[in-house]
């Protein structure tokens, strides 16, 4: 019986692109992984900011029941992401205050009373610290530390706002963290339907049985995809002197999702994987960024008028060009990355791109040689390798 060497090429081709795929996901999936906030953690946290919620009630002589406690940011939508020691995990949390005392409170009075609430159990939370908009508690001892946000029912009558929380220039500024985190966690939650139509048709073609199935799981993607990118930046910008131009996270999670969900509504079947969907939604991002007369522009999609890029029209550009070298830099990052094997990538180009963590989750991750290597090296000119886990054909749960 001849072998038809198209078709021999083909499935060696499908299989050994399939293998490189899946090795690197199995890479991210295991990176963030090691650098998310453990459920551990989590839970430590939140006992300990139902804490500060009790001692604040006690101390601004309130009902508990006026003190309301929730997180915002990363913890509240799930991308948490460090490096590890000596960088702790930034929880930002809010405390709306309620009651007769807080219906149309001075903003300076309310801030500052808040802070000095915080006060009186240093050995555990550490020194009050205040911030513009907030006070933060260092929790010596602990992987993290608290942002909290005192805030109040809007006092400003702007569209789409729930609270107001203090702000040094204007008094107050209108705020809808539960909103805009309920917006990004309806767009995490929608699901594509990657394409596998080459690898069914040889598959169909052949006496090759598919090997059973086990999920690595990493079917979030845009919230991995949010994790990656913030890692990125904050290994780039690690010892930069433009440190304090880097991108900020509301920016970086807001075009992430608005490209994230432009492609879910005009290409949801149209990936091969979730790689190929992560390289898209990528290079989409700075499609979401305005610019008119009245400067750059990266909207609150939940509150009108809120511009996250707001501090770009009074630096003379600086953070703009900022974004821009970022985003340069993780578009080459991650297809230099990519481009190569994966049985022996560049450790040097890994540390550069994620820093010493993720140089141990890749080497963590590295695939033992199993039945796939043998079908793989029997044909001729074709040597490649397979992951240590492969998963079935068609499966969507690849990249969380």
């Amino acid at each position: 019986m001849t072998t038809n060497p198209t078709l021999s090429k083909r499935l060696v081709e499908a299989l050994n692109a399939r293998a490189e795929t899946q090795q690197w996901e199995q890479l991210i999936s295991n990176l963030l992984h090691r650098l998310e906030l453990n459920p551990t953690e989590r839970a430590r946290a939140v006992a300990d900011y139902e804490k500060v919620a009790d001692h604040l009630a006690e101390k601004l002589s309130i009902p508990r029941h006026d003190v309301h406690i929730f997180p915002q940011g990363s913890m509240r939508t799930q991308t948490t992401i460090s490096q590890r020691h000596p960088v702790k995990f930034d929880l930002d949390v809010v405390v709306k205050l309620t009651g007769p005392r807080y219906i149309s409170p001075n903003p300076e009075e309310m801030f500052e009373a808040f802070g000095k609430a915080l006060e009186g159990n240093e050995s555990v939370t550490g020194k009050p610290d205040p911030k513009r908009r907030c006070w933060r508690l260092q929790f010596p001892g602990k992987p993290y530390y608290f942002d909290l946000t005192p805030a109040v029912c809007d006092q400003t009558g702007r569209e789409g706002s729930s609270l107001s929380v203090r702000d040094p220039d204007t008094r107050w500024a209108p705020s809808n963290p539960e909103e805009f985190a309920n917006w990004f966690c309806t767009h995490a939650a929608k699901r594509f339907a990657f394409e596998t139509r080459l690898m069914k048709a040889v598959m169909d073609s052949t006496t090759v049985t598919p090997l059973p199935d086990e999920e690595i799981g990493l079917d979030d993607i845009l919230r991995r995809t949010v994790q990656l990118m913030k890692l990125h930046r904050d290994t780039m910008y690690w010892d930069d002197a433009k440190k304090d131009l880097m991108p900020i996270s509301v920016i970086i999670v807001t075009l992430a999702t608005k490209a994230y969900a432009d492609l879910h509504a005009a290409r949801r079947t149209a990936f091969s994987s979730p790689i190929e969907l992560v390289l898209a939604l990528v290079e989409a991002m700075p499609l979401y960024i305005q610019r008119d007369h009245m400067g750059w522009r990266v909207e609150n999609p939940k509150l009108k008028g809120e511009n996250f890029a707001d501090r770009w029209n009074s630096d003379e550009g600086a953070r703009a060009r900022e974004f821009k070298r970022w985003h340069a830099r993780l578009e080459n990052d991650l297809e230099a990355l990519l481009h190569q094997s994966h049985r022996a990538p560049s450790e040097d180009k890994i540390r550069s791109m994620f820093g010493t963590a993720g140089l141990e989750a890749w080497r963590e991750s590295r695939p033992k040689v199993n039945v796939l290597d043998s079908l793989i090296g029997s044909a001729d000119g074709f040597s490649r390798s397979n992951p240590a886990h492969p998963v079935k054909t068609g499966s969507s749960n690849t990249l969380g």
